[in-house]
């Protein structure tokens, strides 16, 4: 790996992980240098990859003063606002999940999502994944649109990790669109239960709590009045 800091303090498990890597990339390639980087607390997932690491650093900026300390690496994510079209009626609803979240212990209303973790350099390819693990649906590359051309970084101030925003729009036969709303997916051994459902917008954002679904829709919308703007 190219890097203008050496590596030779840091764990060996810190050092081959992607997502580690990409932290160090995106620092230095803003300008800022790497003094020093402590393991404080990582976590890992069942196949000994890195889940989160809680970093102390000395890192300076371009002027040579030193960041805040304390870094979290969570990796970057993708997520995915799903429209689902009947074919037969023309009907038009968001595919949208339930599941319950550690942060606050209740149901959360969202869009599928999930982590890069290895795949750091593929935010389409696990989009893809994720869609198709979450939901049971198949969209190709090109029916994947990107909704802004950089992620957004939701804490940065500890946090490393930027979402990637993708959108799609899937005509599917009407069998396959009502059998959506009320289907069950997820993963049991990752504590994963996951419940499918078909939204409005007005209906469903009185329901979300999430500043990433929220955000999911004004640029659905946006990129809607994009493609509308060209077309006149």
């Amino acid at each position: 790996m190219d890097s203008k800091t050496p590596l030779g303090d840091e764990p060996e498990r810190l050092r081959q992980a992607p997502k580690y890597r990409a932290w160090r990339k995106s620092v230095e390639k803003n300008g800022c240098v790497i003094k020093k980087v402590e393991l404080l607390q990582d976590l890992n997932k069942g196949d000994g990859s890195l889940l989160f690491a809680l970093l102390r650093t000395r890192v300076e900026d371009p002027q040579g003063r030193p960041l805040p300390a304390y870094a979290l690496i969570r990796g970057h994510a993708a997520l995915i606002v799903t429209e689902v079209v009947n074919r037969e009626t023309g009907e038009k609803k968001f595919l949208m999940l339930r599941q319950r979240r550690i942060g606050h212990g209740g149901d959360a209303l969202e869009f599928p999502a999930g982590m890069l973790d290895e795949d750091v350099a593929d935010p389409l390819g696990v989009a893809l994944k994720e869609l198709k693990e979450e939901t049971g649906l198949d969209a190709r590359r090109d029916q994947m649109v990107p909704l802004l051309e950089r992620p957004l970084y939701s804490s940065a101030g500890l946090d490393d990790e930027a979402i990637f925003y993708f959108g799609c729009s899937l005509d599917l036969p009407s069998d396959e669109f009502h059998a959506l709303e009320g289907g069950e997916k997820g993963k049991s051994d990752e504590n994963e239960y996951i419940r499918l459902g078909l939204w409005e917008y007005e209906k469903a954002l009185p329901e979300v709590d999430s500043i990433q679904v929220w955000l999911g829709f004004s640029l659905w919308f946006e990129h809607q009045r994009r493609v509308a703007a060209k077309r006149a």
